[in-house]
This record gives structure tokens, C-alpha cells and sequence, in this order.
């Protein structure tokens, strides 16, 4: 029985963390993917699901800038927070946006680069775990796993580790897909106040403020506000 018992000890103190991306499925023709994964982190931790399509500069505009991988851009599509529940994760991500007229594009389609930017053909689907965002509102078990879960991570080496600039680990996974360039059309959005005029919209159409023909009469006391005894000049004459 304590060897047994040993044994499960060794067994629990080897296991390691684990997060993979099992599936990546669209879900609507307008640009509409659904990340599923699995992990054994504690109950509600948060990981943030979000795709990305990397940006490259013209092969003429790559070598003057002395063909420097630093000039990689990358375009966030869409981000999300998710928890985790009962080992699993799950975000329902909307690569494309609207155009004024109407057209599916996506968001860096909407601001072009001075410097003429090409997409590769992929869109990676990325997902992280980090303990420093994690929030406090954990019960005590799962709060008391997650510190468990942080120590074992600063002791992991391995593909799924990254580190900050400032040195913390955290944990990534991640998965690319082929996905071409948003196509069709459906009806052009309405256009917000906000969006014209610097945000003040069309100023004819702010109704003028009312202004009074004349002066308003305060209604008349009903009650007497003192009870002092009145005066021979109150008496009608």
C-alpha cells in the first residue's frame, strides 16, 4: 500500500500541463471560424483565442529595407477571452468586417500601409494561457491549482513556452490554416454620427434648442410661508 501510494505521488508530480487546438472549423460563409481545445488547466482559467494573418512588405520594398524579418507585420482578425470548462475551451471568431459599400474585408484591409503590404495565404489561430492575467475571483481549489500550475511553469522548458519581454512564461499553441482573402458583398452598414464630420455627424440635423417667447409666471402661493401677523399693507384695499 506505500509503495502504491509512492508511486501515485511520483505520478501526479510528473504531470504536465497541457493545451492543444483540436479542431478549427468555419462556421459561417461570412467569415465565421469556431476554435475548439483542450487543456488540463484548472476550471475557469482564461485563455485568449485570437487569428492572426502575417503581412509582408513588396519583394522591391523587403530589400531596401534589408530584407529584415523585424518588418513582418501582423494584422489581428479577431480576439477572444474564453474559460475553461470541464477541460475544455471554445471561441467563435469573425475574421471579416463590413465595408462602407458593403464588401467583406478584413480589418487591415480597411487601413492600407504607406508601405504596400502583402498577406500570406494562412491565417495562424493562436491561443495563450498567461498567469499574470489571470483573474482572482477563483474559488480556493481552483485558486490553490492555478498557483500549483504557475510554479510547475516556471520549471517547464519546451515548445508550447514563451517568454515576455520582461521574462515571464507563458503557455501558446497554435495552428495554421489555409484562408483566402474576404470576397462578396451584403448590405453596406448605416452610418454612425460618429463616424462623419469627426465624430460630430451632420450638424444640420441637431434640432435647435427651443428658446421661450416670454417669461414663464412662477405659479401662485397657495400656503403662507410665515406666520408672522400681517402687516396693515396686506389687507386688501
Amino acid at each position: 500500500m506505500l509503495l502504491t501510494t509512492n508511486y501515485g505521488c511520483v505520478q501526479k508530480a510528473q504531470e504536465k500541463l497541457e493545451m492543444k487546438i483540436a479542431d478549427v472549423q468555419l462556421i459561417s460563409s461570412k467569415g465565421v471560424y469556431n476554435v475548439v481545445g483542450s487543456t488540463n488547466l484548472p476550471e475557469s482559467s482564461k485563455i485568449t483565442v485570437s487569428a492572426v494573418r502575417y503581412l509582408r512588405p513588396a519583394s522591391g520594398q523587403a530589400e531596401a529595407l534589408l530584407n529584415s524579418d523585424t518588418n513582418t507585420s501582423r494584422s489581428i482578425l479577431a480576439r477572444q477571452i474564453v474559460e475553461v470548462k470541464q477541460g475544455k475551451w471554445e471561441a467563435a471568431l469573425n475574421l471579416w468586417q463590413v465595408s462602407p459599400n458593403g464588401s467583406f474585408q478584413e480589418v487591415w484591409q480597411a487601413n492600407p500601409a504607406q508601405i504596400p503590404l502583402f498577406p500570406e495565404g494562412g491565417v495562424t489561430f493562436v491561443a495563450i494561457f498567461d498567469p499574470a492575467t489571470q483573474s482572482e475571483q477563483l474559488d480556493n481549489q481552483n485558486s490553490q491549482k492555478l498557483k500549483s500550475e504557475n510554479q510547475q511553469l516556471e520549471k517547464l522548458e519546451g515548445k508550447l513556452i514563451r517568454f515576455t519581454n520582461e521574462g515571464e512564461r507563458y503557455l501558446e499553441v497554435s495552428q495554421t490554416l489555409t484562408i483566402p482573402l474576404p470576397t462578396g458583398k451584403t448590405i453596406p452598414p448605416r452610418p454612425q454620427p460618429e463616424d462623419l464630420n469627426g465624430g460630430w455627424g451632420n450638424r444640420y440635423q441637431i434640432p435647435p434648442q427651443s428658446i421661450a417667447s416670454k417669461s414663464t409666471l412662477l405659479p401662485p402661493i397657495k400656503n403662507r410661508q410665515t406666520n408672522a401677523y400681517v402687516t396693515p399693507s396686506e389687507f386688501l384695499r
